[in-house]
């Protein structure tokens, strides 16, 4: 994770004022308990990515994020260990200012309490777990949409924002 800020922050100078906060998500790492049995996941699970017939909902891309992929050209396997997918918890939209953080933070709820019902333990109890993946994913976005969507950086860069200074 902190080869990756590190990284990211090169190539989007815009990142770089955040780097020491962003660690201290990684650093708690090192202090908190194990968490939960390490799964597969997607990795860039979104609503793009369902289809919904009726009362069902149908996942319709398995392939997931593939960042990793090896010079050969190789993927590697979905990553383990994490929360629940940090991808979902990153509500991806593009918006002009202000952003909507009241309707961020009741959909980021609802998910993390129907995981919680779900998996049977509650992610928002293991909080530095997922603060580190839900840094390390708006990493990756931030460097995303400086490559491929620039006009959407601010997104990522409001998450990185809060996710920094606030430690939320």
């Amino acid at each position: 994770m902190t080869e990756r800020l590190a990284a990211a922050a090169h190539c989007v100078p815009a990142l770089q004022p955040y780097v020491p906060g962003l660690r201290s998500a990684f650093a708690a790492l090192t202090t908190c308990d194990a968490g939960p049995p390490a799964q597969r996941i997607h990795g860039d699970l979104h609503l793009g990515q369902v289809l919904r017939a009726g009362r069902e909902w149908f996942v319709i891309d398995f392939e997931g994020e593939r960042p990793g992929r090896s010079p050969n050209g190789a993927a590697p396997l979905p990553r383990a260990g994490h929360p629940p997918d940090a991808a979902l918890l990153r509500l991806r939209r593009p918006a002009a200012p202000p952003w909507r953080p009241q309707w961020a933070r009741r959909c980021r709820e609802a998910y993390c309490a129907g995981y919680a019902a779900r998996a049977g333990w509650d992610p928002r109890k293991k909080h530095g777990l997922l603060r580190a993946y839900e840094t390390d994913r708006a990493v990756y976005e931030v460097l995303y949409e400086a490559r491929h969507r620039p006009d959407w950086l601010p997104v990522p860069m409001a998450a990185i924002e809060r996710l920094a200074v606030k430690g939320d």
